[in-house]
């Protein structure tokens, strides 16, 4: 009588690093990175192992940071880790040797670049003799004709005997039917990891942009004044890729009205009891499946000297502060990376004591 193998399956994600992330544009970059982060969930919840690759060389040196994983992938202390100078992740590795000493007979590659590391991991694998899938929408790259060139791979891959995987991007969340106010902070915390990012002269771009839509969708005489504020807005300050907003508004603006039009905006309402009158902040860019597009919060105030703005003015004369601002930052992303209360609360002291000095100035 024949015995059925057991299937031990393997989640493989190649190159998903600074250096090719930060550096370039992907195609549909979104559905990408929640399908990356969808499929760990999926494996992690099923106790099935989650191997990360990097490639090591001139290009994605070791301990630079454009070798360092992206950290809008949910990587774990406890996943493994292999490094690889080609493009097959089993050659000249000990990638076949990891996963034969933890049972693997099944492997899912995603990751990056299409036609590059991906197709050549996903043929090696299967040389190895492992039932080996391409995850489906969890490898892209930054080619002009990158649609093409990603069904062209996916098609040439199946012919060679590779299966396709597919997710749905966080289908337990959305099929439970959660909004986000349902989520516990654990789950806000894990869908809405903390990334620092380098500057970008982008994120002024953003701002200016966000602005101008504001402006036009409320009355001249209801709006005090906009501003720019938090990390995004201290030129050369890694930072959460969020652009921060401070609407100070007229006394005499229906709030109803302001609250309708942010809707109309596509902001989701996050009342503030903690923060000044009208205890108001909108938000944009969270959904149930994760970050989609570019993220905004908009603190409404009424006119009044804040300590955001002094803040922001003093970090932009003081590099040596903001040096100092944005180490603690890194520092305090890495140890809450999916716990957003803890990282704003450990800030709080640093914060509180530049107010401080700029209240006294």
């Amino acid at each position: 009588m024949a015995i059925e193998r057991i299937r031990m399956k393997a989640l493989i994600i190649i190159d998903i690093q600074n250096g090719l992330t930060r550096r370039n544009s992907l195609y549909h970059e979104d559905i990408f990175l929640e399908t990356i982060n969808s499929a760990i969930k999926t494996y992690r919840d099923s106790d099935s192992k989650i191997v990360f690759v990097q490639h090591n060389n001139n290009q994605l040196k070791s301990g630079t940071f454009d070798w360092e994983i992206d950290r809008r992938i949910d990587r774990q202390e406890s996943d493994t880790v292999v490094q690889k100078s080609h493009g097959n992740a089993f050659q000249k590795t000990d990638l076949k040797t990891v996963l034969s000493a933890l049972g693997i007979n099944s492997i899912t590659v995603g990751g990056l670049v299409s036609h590059g590391c991906v197709k050549a991991t996903c043929l090696g694998g299967l040389a190895e003799g492992f039932e080996t899938s391409l995850l489906k929408n969890g490898h892209t790259n930054w080619n002009k004709d990158a649609q093409i060139k990603i069904a062209e791979i996916e098609e040439e891959l199946v012919k060679s005997g590779i299966l396709l995987e597919e997710f749905q991007h966080q289908k337990d969340a959305t099929n439970s039917n959660k909004s986000l106010n349902d989520l516990t902070t654990e789950e806000f915390g894990r869908l809405f990891p903390i990334i620092i990012q380098e500057y970008t002269d982008k994120w002024i771009d953003l701002y200016q942009t966000e602005k101008q839509l504001i402006r036009d969708s409320i009355l001249k005489s209801e709006i005090v004044s906009i501003e720019h504020i938090g990390s995004t807005a201290i030129p050369g300050l890694k930072a959460k890729p969020t652009i921060d907003i401070l609407l100070q508004i007229s006394d005499q603006i229906d709030i109803q009205k302001l609250k309708d039009v942010f809707k109309s905006l596509g902001y989701q309402l996050n009342k503030r009891p903690d923060k000044p009158s009208p205890h108001l902040t909108f938000v944009k860019g969270y959904t149930i499946q994760g970050f989609k597009g570019q993220a905004y919060h908009v603190h409404i105030r009424f006119k009044g000297d804040w300590d955001e703005i002094r803040f922001r003015d003093y970090l932009i004369k003081h590099a040596d502060v903001a040096k100092e601002y944005e180490t603690l930052k890194m520092k305090l992303a890495d140890k809450y990376k999916n716990d957003r209360e803890k990282y704003t609360d450990s800030k709080k002291e640093f914060i509180e004591r530049i107010n401080k000095l700029t209240r006294k100035q």
